[in-house]
């Protein structure tokens, strides 16, 4: 990287306001805002139908339709075998080859969700033998799962900071399918059809998407498969890949340790509990997908003007997420009883503390960022396995002790450890686990003009 001092700029560039405008600019802030209400509007609906949902269903089954959840999300993360931010990296440097890295990753992950919706399966009759329901609920949402693969046409508009093309046709799909899924409870459905709209809704989202991408490509950047394109985003993400299988682990063990241990009612508590804290787990992946551009074209600007980007995208997480995680902990009785009701009232307290994930979720997306700019993505691999180390080790001793608010406790004890403490004890990382701790004590500097990037 050149250093600061290799670096010129004409007399009266304030490299402060050219940082601000690579990374909070209008481009940057209106992607963010588009994607923010999306996501903002999906989880009112998810709030509003589905906590109806929960009510009609009751405990056991919404127990019963959240046990293969965990399962799924596991091969979902895996899925698009960390070729993801790697693939808006190209696409930023080799526009002229959007459609062949498109259609290369696309085609990977299409082949990997395949063989995960079997292994799914075979994860559901391993853990549940003899379980119909719960094979079967499994085995839709796999199906949903395949479909998902073609969604990875949105790396394009990521790249191009132009998500809002996809907003509009993805939200009336969710609108539709939560119209479909109110019928279905004002009728009296069985909980197999609201797994059903689940992988319907995925399947549409990922056809809608592939039309919309093949419109902005035109015909002269056509969907090209290329093996050898994919082979060397694999050799270079492959530490991604196991990171992210083993992030999600530690993310769904609490729910996989409660799923051989509790009844389908407290699977259900504990679903309710983590309903709102998850919903917003899109955040910090908006953010990376709206101001990672912008970081990665500050990166050339020289080690000074990196690291201030840097402290102020990371500051910027730390905002959203204390916004998110204050009222949610403050009021989350109120939140349990007005969504779901008083079968649900356990779920309180469990939601009170697992919010609080989501600070350390989001500091450890913007170190991920970091890592991917340097191309030190192996490192990630530490992090995950220690997260994941930590949560299973937790979970086993908390459950134990505290049920499933041990769980929760567990939880946000293992992202702590993985996101912020190892961050710090590694000499590599250490300056970026020091802007951590400074974000996390002046978030609202954010968007204020640093006379320097402490």
């Amino acid at each position: 990287m050149k250093s600061a001092s290799s670096i010129s700029f004409p007399m009266g560039i304030d490299l402060t306001a050219r940082i601000r405008a690579l990374l909070l600019g209008k481009p940057a802030l209106g992607n963010f805002l588009w994607l923010a209400s999306d996501r903002g509007i999906r989880m009112v609906l998810q709030m509003v139908v589905g906590a109806w949902s929960a009510r009609y269903l009751g405990t056991d089954n919404f127990g019963l339709l959240n046990f293969a959840m965990p399962i799924i999300a596991i091969f979902s993360v895996i899925c698009p075998l960390g070729m993801e931010g790697l693939a808006v990296r190209q696409i930023i440097l080799e526009p002229s080859a959007a459609g062949c890295w498109l259609g290369t990753v696309i085609g990977f992950r299409a082949i990997a969700a395949t063989l995960f919706a079997i292994l799914a399966a075979i994860s559901s009759v391993v853990i549940r033998p003899g379980d119909g329901a719960s094979l079967m609920i499994t085995i839709i949402f796999a199906a949903g799962m395949a479909f998902q693969s073609l969604e990875s046409g949105e790396l394009y508009f990521q790249a191009r900071t132009e998500m809002r093309r996809l907003i509009v046709p993805r939200l009336s799909i969710c609108f539709l399918i939560n119209l479909v899924k109110v019928g279905f409870i004002l009728s009296g459905m069985s909980v197999f059809w609201f797994a059903f709209l689940t992988a319907a809704e995925q399947a549409f989202s990922g056809f809608v998407t592939v039309y919309v991408l093949r419109r902005a490509l035109g015909t002269d950047h056509k969907l090209r498969f290329d093996f050898s394109r994919g082979l060397r985003l694999l050799r270079e993400c492959w530490p991604l890949i196991i990171s992210a299988l083993t992030v999600i682990i530690y993310m769904k063990s609490a729910q996989l340790v409660l799923n051989s241990r509790m009844s389908n009612r407290q699977l259900g508590i504990y679903a309710a509990a983590i309903r709102i804290p998850e919903s917003l787990g899109f955040l910090p992946a908006i953010l990376a997908s709206s101001l990672l551009p912008g970081l990665l074209r500050s990166y050339a600007l020289g080690s000074a003007a990196y690291e201030s980007a840097l402290l102020r995208y990371i500051r910027v997480n730390a905002l959203v997420a204390y916004a998110c995680c204050l009222p949610i902990s403050l009021f989350a009785y109120a939140l349990i009883r007005v969504l779901f009701g008083s079968d649900y009232h356990d779920a309180s307290p469990i939601m009170m503390v697992y919010i609080w994930y989501l600070l350390f979720a989001f500091l450890g997306v913007a170190r991920a960022q970091h890592l991917l700019n340097l191309r030190l993505t192996r490192i990630s691999l530490l992090f995950s396995v220690v997260g994941l180390i930590c949560n299973l080790g937790l979970n086993l001793w908390l459950i134990n002790l505290h049920g499933a608010l041990g769980s929760a406790y567990a939880t946000v004890l293992s992202q702590a450890i993985s996101a912020v403490f190892v961050t710090i004890l590694l000499p590599i990382t250490r300056p970026v686990g020091r802007l951590q701790l400074l974000a996390m004590l002046t978030p609202w500097r954010a968007f204020s003009r640093p006379k320097s990037a402490a």
